[in-house]
């Protein structure tokens, strides 16, 4: 029944070359195009092009190794020239129905990856769904995924899975309870070189360089809020969080709790009436 399109252009360069002159550090061109059919379903598939340059300036702590060398001597690590990427995003929601409503969404890019430069495919999926089963509570869960994968070797360089759900319930007028968890799981490979697939090395603050390394982090954190509001500018808020991690992503076994929070607000309103 209806069709929208939306088209978009921008530049970003470095301050000194945008008065000299001089070509854009970054471009992108992107359209958006929304589908709506009867019943209020919606398709928006959006393509985006894009180039990217890169700042030697913003990689002097990365360097490269020579070897044959009893003790191997850092050379300056050399980004990537200009890299063009394709982006393609498709979305399909649902209407908003009286119990619930949901969108799935698919990303296929020829991406880069800006932590060394390299060119990647990327692949990331995304999905929500919101329910209001009673007037009282309302639920809405989301998961969002991205994984890059090296060209021209294929290899897996960057991961990240990060499901999140939000309860929400007005036990009565005045008393309201809100919980949220959100899981983040990420893995970073070793940084390589774009051109040779060597390791990267990263100088550290005493000047000395250290090889980068995989990295992996799995982190659970709750929050939960507790809400008294009995009249206009009278409220008490009460609320707790936690961090928890544990080896092996999305196990949900052998999680450690590193981190707790607690805070508490309440604010009165006095309304003094002055007599005639």
């Amino acid at each position: 029944e209806r069709f929208n399109t939306f088209i978009q252009t921008s530049g970003l360069w470095r301050y000194s070359d945008f008065f000299r002159g001089r070509s854009l550090l970054e471009s992108r061109a992107s359209a958006t195009n929304q589908f709506t059919f009867r019943g209020g379903w919606s398709v928006s598939l959006n393509p985006a092009l894009a180039t990217y340059a890169f700042d030697p300036a913003a990689y002097a702590d990365l360097a490269v190794t020579s070897f044959g060398r009893e003790f191997p001597l850092p050379r300056s690590y050399v980004p990537s020239p200009r890299v063009t990427t394709g982006v393609y995003t498709a979305i399909v929601a649902t209407p908003q129905f009286r119990r619930f409503a949901a969108a799935v969404g698919v990303t296929k890019a020829k991406d880069v990856d800006f932590l060394e430069t390299s060119r990647v495919k990327r692949t990331s999926y995304s999905a929500s769904v919101d329910l209001r089963p009673s007037g009282r509570l309302r639920v809405n869960a989301t998961y969002n995924s991205s994984a890059f994968e090296r060209q021209p070797d294929g290899f897996s360089s960057f991961s990240t899975r990060i499901p999140r759900v939000k309860f929400e319930y007005q036990v009565t007028r005045p008393i309201f309870v809100r919980l949220v968890s959100q899981y983040e799981a990420t893995r970073r490979e070793a940084l390589r070189d774009w051109r040779t697939g060597e390791v990267l090395f990263i100088r550290l603050p005493n000047g000395s360089y250290t090889a980068s390394v995989e990295r992996r982090s799995n982190v659970l954190r709750t929050d939960a809020l507790f809400s008294y509001r009995p009249t206009p500018g009278t409220v008490f808020f009460a609320g707790y969080g936690n961090s928890m991690t544990e080896p092996n992503a999305l196990a949900l076994d052998g999680l450690r709790r590193v981190r707790d929070g607690f805070f508490v607000k309440a604010s009165w309103l006095f309304e003094q009436r002055s007599k005639r």
